[in-house]
C-alpha cells in the first residue's frame, strides 16, 4: 500500500490582500505561502517525497472565498515512479471558486518514469464572476535519458462545473503499447500542454488573438497547436512539442495575455 499526501486550504480576502486563512496537510505534502505584488495569495506545493510511486495517493483541495485571488504552482516537476505494486498512483484535485474569485494554477510538468502508472483527476467548481487560468504539461518520460513512452499508462480527466452544472469534461489516456508515435495520435511529438481559460468575459477576439498572433507560427517554435472556444465561458489551448521549455514558453505567452485581458494585472515571473 502506498502513502497518501493531502493539502486542504482556504483563501480569503482580508483588507486588500489575500491570505491562506485555513490550511491543513498530511505529509509528504507541504506548502509555502506568501503575498504577491498585486495582493494575490501565492502558494507553492512541495513534497518531501522524491515523487509519486505506484499505489501512492495525493489529495489537493482549496476553497477560494468571494473575491479571493490565488496563484498556485509546484516547487518542482512531479516525478511519477514505478514500484512493486501494480496499483496506479492517483492524484485528485478539487478547487471551489467563490463569487468573483480569481484562480491561476500553472503546474510544473508531469514526468512518468519507465514502468509507472498514473491516474489523475481535476475538478473545478465555478460560480458567478469567477475566473481561472489552469495549465498543465505532460512529458514522455525522462527524455534526457532516452526514456520515451516507456510507462504503463497515463490517464487524467478535467471537469468544470458552473453553478453545479457540468460544462466541461476532458480526458486523456495514453498507453504506449498502442504506439503513440503513429500519425493521428502524437506523431513525432513527445510533450503535451493544455491551458484552460475559464471566464464569463471571454470574447471571440481573445480566441482570434491566440490563433492568429501566438499559434499561427507554431512551426517557428517546433510545435503544433490549436485553440477552441468552449461552448460556454472559456477557451482551451492545446500544443504538442518536443521539449518542456518550448511548451512553457508558449503557455507563458498565453497566460500573460489573459492575465492582462481578464484580470487587468501585469504578468509576473514565477520563481523556482
Amino acid at each position: 500500500m502506498g502513502m497518501t499526501g493531502e493539502w486542504k486550504g482556504t483563501i480569503s480576502v482580508v483588507g486588500e490582500k489575500n491570505y491562506l486563512t485555513d490550511s491543513s496537510r498530511r505529509p509528504p505534502l507541504k506548502v509555502v505561502n506568501f503575498s504577491g505584488e498585486d495582493g494575490e495569495s501565492i502558494v507553492y506545493l512541495a513534497s518531501s517525497s522524491p515523487g509519486l510511486f505506484n499505489g501512492d495517493r495525493q489529495e489537493i483541495s482549496c476553497l477560494l472565498k468571494e473575491g479571493a485571488h490565488l496563484f498556485l504552482t509546484d516547487a518542482s516537476a512531479t516525478e511519477i515512479h514505478p514500484s512493486l505494486t501494480k496499483e496506479e498512483c492517483r492524484q485528485n484535485q478539487v478547487f471551489q471558486l467563490g463569487k468573483n474569485s480569481k484562480f491561476e494554477y500553472i503546474s510544473e510538468p508531469l514526468i512518468p518514469f519507465k514502468g509507472s502508472n498514473y491516474d489523475g483527476k481535476m475538478s473545478i467548481y465555478m460560480t458567478e464572476g469567477a475566473q481561472a487560468i489552469i495549465g498543465e504539461i505532460i512529458t514522455a518520460g525522462r527524455v534526457g535519458r532516452n526514456e520515451i513512452f516507456e510507462y504503463q499508462c497515463f490517464q487524467s480527466s478535467f471537469e468544470v462545473y458552473w453553478d453545479e452544472q457540468l460544462q466541461v469534461w476532458d480526458s486523456i489516456r495514453l498507453i504506449p503499447e498502442s504506439n503513440l508515435k503513429e500519425n493521428g495520435i502524437l506523431g513525432d511529438f513527445t510533450h503535451i500542454s493544455t491551458l484552460w481559460i475559464l471566464s464569463d468575459h471571454i470574447k471571440i477576439e481573445h480566441l482570434q488573438h491566440i490563433q492568429n498572433a501566438i499559434l499561427k507560427d507554431s512551426e517557428a517554435f517546433d510545435g503544433y497547436g490549436g485553440a477552441s472556444r468552449l461552448q460556454n465561458r472559456g477557451i482551451v489551448i492545446r500544443v504538442l512539442g518536443h521539449s518542456t521549455q518550448t511548451l512553457q514558453k508558449v503557455m507563458k505567452t498565453c497566460w500573460d495575455y489573459f492575465r492582462q485581458e481578464l484580470f487587468h494585472l501585469h504578468p509576473f515571473d514565477v520563481l523556482k
